[in-house]
């Protein structure tokens, strides 16, 4: 559900344990670990002890979250330090946005300083990990950039039966401890609003689990259903706020007014949205990714915003992708997560797949210092996740400790999450 940093104990009285973290000693209940002992380190949701681990494991985990050392302002430009404390009191102007889009070298790693201050400020050290399922990769559209577009004729493609599907998400969920799924395909009619309906409901029966789905744009009816079967939110991600570019994107099949209706009714229907957009489209500006800030602030309870791959079978599959333009677009998503943090002080942001392609494990940990606070892992079945291919050499490496020290059974570990997301919810319109 969540990795935070490890505490090691100094104290123990009673069901208590007193743990140094940060510098700081919070007093903690064991009562779940009633044999702990001074010098022990041990995992913690919020003040509740639950898993002990090794120091060598600690040590590891405290390497992977810790951020960067904050870096003094004093020695920064005045117009950064200036944009730097409006975002503390208001929404800052695209103009403000375009200028820290366009910063570099230590104005740049203060930005990066400022957001993941930010982060630990407003959300502690909390890393949450979710799981996508990928269902289908049969798709009716023709997306230029997008691997599954219907005229892709070398995809094998696959779908996954309902019971398959349950299966996958149960198995997520009490096997290895996930709270949190993504149910995502291609927009493929194959699965009908019952259908899609009916997967909902016995992943609900069967388990505790809060379900996205992530299927296209199916209408209101549809989503009106998915809603009252049991999911919680949608993933779809508007793409860019630049209606040309959008339609240059999808010159036939789809309608960029109609993103947006989807994204309002869904948003009406009390659904935790996802959405977001891509980094580095050909004929993108600065200023275009400036509004796609600002469209994210309006409509997101969590940000997906990732790097632009060019992919093998589709028109943008030429478009330029050297080292240099390749490592721009990375340095700029880490730019949009940190921008972000600093606007939206509690939104979920995860390190997408698409720039751990573009950046590997590397890339993951600069975003969880940039800002971000959530990694979306892959848990389609190994013999479909091949073919899954919206772009190429797909990262899916390097979870284990993630998954190890991030997930747990505990009903706690549900509870918060819940808390959280209803939290999240109530929210919902503070940042239009």
């Amino acid at each position: 559900m969540c990795l935070t940093l490890p505490g090691q104990i100094i104290n123990l009285k009673k069901n208590a344990a007193f743990i140094k973290n940060n510098e700081t000693v919070q007093k903690i209940n064991i009562s779940l670990l009633p044999n702990l002992q001074i010098n022990d380190w041990i995992l913690r949701i919020n003040n509740l002890a639950i898993k002990q681990i090794s120091q060598k494991d600690a040590q590891e985990i405290i390497e992977l979250l810790e951020g960067q050392k904050k870096i003094n302002l004093s020695q920064i430009n005045a117009r950064f330090r200036k944009i730097i404390k409006a975002s503390n009191v208001r929404c800052l102007t695209k103009k403000e946005i375009i200028y820290l889009l366009n910063i570099e070298g230590p104005e740049k790693e203060a930005l990066f300083s400022e957001a993941n201050i930010a982060r630990k400020t407003n959300l502690k050290d909390f890393i949450c990990i979710h799981g996508i399922i990928e269902f289908s990769n049969f798709c009716q559209n023709d997306c230029l950039y997008c691997g599954l577009r219907k005229q892709n004729r070398k995809l094998k493609r696959y779908r996954m039966s309902v019971d398959e599907t349950v299966k996958t998400a149960v198995k997520a969920v009490k096997e290895k401890g996930y709270k949190l799924l993504v149910l995502q395909s291609g927009e493929d009619s194959f699965y009908t609003d019952e259908t899609l309906c009916e997967i909902i409901k016995k992943i609900k029966e069967k388990c505790k689990v809060f379900i996205l789905m992530s299927v296209g744009e199916r209408g209101y009816e549809c989503y009106k259903k998915m809603k009252q079967a049991g999911a919680l939110g949608v993933l779809s991600r508007f793409e860019t706020s630049n209606p040309k570019l959008f339609k240059k994107l999808h010159p036939t099949g789809k309608n960029f007014k109609n993103r947006f209706k989807h994204l309002k009714f869904m948003k009406e229907l009390g659904y935790f949205i996802a959405t977001g957009s891509l980094i580095g489209l050909p004929g993108q500006t600065i200023e275009d990714l400036a509004d796609d800030i600002l469209m994210m602030k309006k409509w997101a309870n969590m940000i997906s915003v990732g790097p632009f791959i060019p992919t093998a079978e589709t028109p943008l599959a030429l478009a330029p992708n050297n080292a240099k333009i390749k490592n721009w677009k990375v340095e700029m998503n880490l730019k949009m997560i940190a921008v972000l943090r600093l606007l939206m002080k509690e939104v979920r942001i995860p390190v997408v797949t698409a720039l751990e392609t573009s950046a590997g494990e590397d890339g993951r940990k600069k975003a969880l210092r940039a800002g971000a606070n959530s990694l979306m892992f892959n848990l389609t079945p190994a013999k479909y996740r091949p073919f899954y291919k919206i772009y190429g050499n797909k990262f899916y490496q390097k979870e284990n400790i993630w998954e190890k020290y991030g997930l747990f059974k505990y009903e706690e570990s549900y509870k918060m999450l819940e808390q959280k997301m209803t939290k999240e919810l109530e929210k919902k319109n503070i940042y239009a």
